[in-house]
């Protein structure tokens, strides 16, 4: 009989141990200062990148013509640098709230229409559709914020890093979270919602060779499936989660209605019904939405035309 094969922990090298000493003390800086102040900050090194940073104004001039194809160049050229102001702003506040306990996050957040999961049983699971949208760091603080009973946890992909990967996880479970990996805690996942837990799924990048192939906004791209067949499977409701900027230092955390799916659908049948709440959300929320990741994996020549067509200020 062969052996079991276990996977021996990553050694970290030293550009990993420079790279987490270098986190740890911009977390420390950051976190000393008012939220506020740091989402000014982030978005002046916003507004300073977008002339500098060619390759991502390509990527999110496209992207976000493709959201809006009724925005002229110009109000997609404005929409752009308010994105880079907003994704810089909202990166530096992720880092300072990351260590933040609950009751530190409070007065930087509102909830609103939590009546959408406080309807659900305490026995029953739900799916969080979620999106790299804000400070979505503020979402894994989500336990300690509800008033549901339910656990709250959330599907992650491991980093790299394997220092900086275990003080991200400890910090994102430090208030009760649950974490499972897309890689080996799949199984794990399922019990958890099962038993009653919300779990929290990101549906907005690039899915890979993992995902469906299916239409955003009339262009194929890859989505996960993954919330529509736990949702399928388990016969729960997907709530759709919001994390849009009220004011500098201060957002608003949405629960919207929750989408029930057929049970007649397959995954693919389910999943291209839940790109269509998606796109609503990603729509509504484009200032708030990460879009410097390739959404679409858009070719070089493509990237050079969405430069050429913006226009000059």
């Amino acid at each position: 009989m062969t052996p079991h094969k276990t996977t021996a922990p990553q050694k970290p090298t030293l550009s990993d141990r420079l790279a987490y000493l270098a986190l740890i003390i911009i977390e420390k800086v950051l976190g000393a200062l008012p939220c506020s102040f740091v989402w000014k900050l982030g978005a002046l090194l916003g507004a300073a990148a977008y002339p500098l940073s060619a390759k991502r104004r390509a990527i999110v001039h496209h992207n976000l013509s493709m959201v809006h194809p009724e925005a002229t160049a110009q109000e997609i050229s404005q929409l752009s640098k308010s994105v880079f102001r907003s994704s810089y702003a909202n990166l530096l506040c992720s880092l300072n709230t990351s260590g933040r306990p609950h009751r530190n996050i409070e007065h930087i957040l509102t909830l609103a229409d939590l009546h959408n999961i406080e309807n659900v049983p305490k026995e029953q699971g739900a799916i969080l559709l979620l999106f790299h949208m804000g400070n979505w760091e503020i979402l894994t603080k989500m336990h300690e914020l509800i008033p549901n009973e339910n656990p709250v946890g959330g599907m992650y992909r491991p980093l790299k890093n394997p220092l900086i990967d275990e003080h991200v996880k400890k910090q994102r479970e430090s208030g009760g979270s649950q974490l499972f990996s897309r890689k080996r805690g799949l199984i794990m996942a399922q019990k958890f919602l099962k038993k009653g837990g919300f779990l929290g799924i990101l549906c907005d990048q690039w899915a890979g060779g993992a995902g469906i192939l299916t239409e955003l906004f009339g262009k194929e791209s890859s989505i996960t499936p993954l919330p529509a067949i736990l949702a399928l499977k388990h016969q729960c409701p997907i709530i759709p989660v919001s994390l849009s900027t009220i004011s500098p230092g201060h957002w608003e955390m949405r629960f919207h209605e929750a989408v029930h799916l057929s049970p007649e659908l397959d995954k693919i049948s389910a999943t291209e019904e839940l790109v269509k709440t998606m796109e609503t959300m990603m729509r509504t929320h484009s200032k708030d939405i990460f879009w410097m990741h390739d959404r679409w994996k858009i070719k070089p020549s493509k990237r050079k035309l969405a430069r050429s067509s913006e226009p000059k200020s």
